[in-house]
């Protein structure tokens, strides 16, 4: 078969259905451009001259659809007068010349068919997109950098929003006003304020928010807004509150480290590294700043805020960029310990006993953030070795070894080889089952089945033919808010310390890290101590 298809190609201009007009274009005039300038042939100046000077003609080849045999030399004349057109003409015979548009005219000199020019823009789109995703993250990334310049410098001004104070065991913080301010996530697009707020945050009812919006509490891009504004990319979402937050061990910070590039902590369970969810005051950086007096600190890489053990934190901004590269590349070695179900196997993947774990992680629940082992998943690898063996408890204390840095990746490749953490309330379902352990807003169980189920069947029937429907009535957009009767805090009356509802911790700590030079490491935690003995 030709590459040529004279009943197609004969279309002109109406050949283009179905393609991008945009991708067409700049890449038809790339086509010619490397057409013009490397197929031309010594004859055809000679035969130039004899054309008039509205057409430029030039030598080519036709080939087969494999472009592994050329059928014949032909002409190709371009029209002046329109320049997305040209004429392919047989030197022998005349009469079987048509008309193409110039985009199908290859590097080589090849003509492609309509099929296999859809095929190079399919394939031309899908390397673009690939590389506009790329280049978001790398913008993504840049503009983390310049946001953590400023969140990182932790002042006196933020420190006195509140106080805080330990009591049985845990620090605590008082309640204070405060506003969050967030930018709308992708999967918020297209709802309205009312109906985002009652199914994303299950803090408050929908009257609640309702009277919120009503008073100015929730607002959009700094402005009030009535409850069936719908939400929109770039929309900036503020919300004011009588902020509560969960208090966290009493367990103070270790300095494993510290000069004047990085500072390196054994961070105890149940405190996240950064503000978060309901988390700001009792977080790494602002107890760091608020009790050890280091107060411009700079994340390098994650660690769980119910994981504990080692943490590296930059003194400035490059030096975190500098130390996370080095952790990114692979250049760094790291060493976990986790007490998992069961006895944990001995491996044969390497000598020493080694089980090595190659299972992509994708995310299974983007509001809890739970992922699981799936296709399409990101790469992920894990070494574990068996360190311990209890045989009273029937758990074992293994040696983890993270290659990649997905989320949860050492917990979500525990349960996939069926030795989850012990008291892991995400990923061991015998433990989620007799421990109700609650979201960070407080009020929601993270496994509420009939809630999922709930929410799930809402989003379904709020969508039809892909758009959202909006579940504001028109009594609502008519209610008169009553603002002498004040909005009760549920918050208020939740008792925060009741580790019956809430996971301070779990049995996974960061051991060590070690690049070519520099290594860090923390102590045995108790619960690895108590096994090994």
């Amino acid at each position: 078969m030709e590459n040529i298809e004279n009943n197609e190609i004969n279309k002109d201009n109406n050949i283009e259905n179905n393609i991008d007009d945009k991708d067409e274009n700049s890449n038809s005039d790339n086509l010619n451009n490397n057409t013009e300038n490397n197929n031309t042939e010594n004859d055809s100046d000679n035969l130039n001259n004899n054309n008039n000077n509205n057409n430029k003609r030039k030598l080519s080849t036709l080939y087969t659809d494999d472009k592994e045999n050329p059928i014949k030399k032909v002409y190709l004349r371009y029209h002046q007068d329109k320049s997305n057109l040209v004429t392919v003409e047989d030197p022998n015979n005349v009469e079987d010349s048509f008309t193409i548009n110039k985009k199908f005219i290859q590097e080589d000199g090849s003509i492609l068919s309509k099929s296999q020019y859809k095929k190079k823009i399919e394939d031309f789109n899908r390397k673009k997109k690939i590389e506009n995703r790329k280049a978001k993250k790398q913008q993504k990334r840049e503009d983390t950098h310049k946001k953590n310049e400023v969140d990182g410098n932790i002042t006196k001004e933020l420190l006195g929003e509140t106080n805080f104070y330990y009591k049985d065991s845990l620090r605590h913080i008082e309640p204070y006003q405060f506003t969050f301010k967030v930018f709308a996530k992708e999967r918020w697009f297209g709802q309205t304020v009312l109906d985002m707020f009652t199914t994303e945050f299950s803090t408050n009812s929908r009257d609640v928010y309702l009277r919120k919006i009503k008073r100015g509490l929730i607002k959009v891009n700094d402005k009030m807004v009535s409850p069936d504004f719908k939400i929109k990319l770039n929309d900036i979402i503020l919300h004011s509150v009588h902020r509560h937050e969960p208090p966290v061990t009493g367990d103070k910070i270790k300095i494993v480290a510290m000069d004047d590039q990085v500072v390196v902590i054994d961070k105890p369970s149940s405190i996240p590294v950064h503000p978060c969810g309901r988390f700001r005051h009792n977080c790494v950086l602002f107890i760091l700043a608020a009790e050890h007096g280091i107060n411009e600190l700079y994340g390098v890489h994650r660690l769980d805020r119910l994981t504990s053990g080692l943490l590296m934190l930059a003194r400035t901004p490059d030096a975190a960029k500098k130390r996370a590269s080095q952790i990114q590349s692979g250049d760094v070695s790291k060493q976990y310990f986790a007490k998992v179900v069961g006895k944990f196997p001995i491996g044969t993947d390497l000598p020493d006993g080694t089980v090595i774990v190659n299972q992509p992680i994708v995310i299974q629940n983007m509001r809890l953030g739970i992922n699981h082992v799936g296709e399409g998943g990101k790469p992920s690898v894990t070494h574990f070795k068996l360190y311990s063996y209890d045989e009273k408890s029937n758990q074992s204390i293994v040696l983890c070894s993270p290659k990649t840095g997905r989320t949860h990746q050492i917990r979500v490749h525990l349960k996939w080889l069926g030795y989850p953490i012990t008291n892991d309330p995400l990923y061991n379902n015998d433990f989620r089952d007799s421990f109700k352990a609650l979201t960070s807003d407080g009020t929601s169980y993270l496994f509420d089945e009939e809630n999922e189920d709930k929410e799930n069947k809402e989003n379904k029937e709020n969508k039809n033919n892909g758009e959202i429907i909006s579940n504001v009535t028109k009594e609502e957009l008519e209610f008169i808010d009553d603002a002498s009767v004040p909005i009760k805090c549920n918050d208020c009356s939740i008792v925060w310390s009741d580790n019956k509802k809430f996971s301070f911790g779990i049995y996974l700590h960061a051991l060590s890290y070690e690049s070519s030079n520099w290594s860090y490491k923390t102590d045995l935690p108790e619960w690895v101590k108590d096994v090994s003995n």
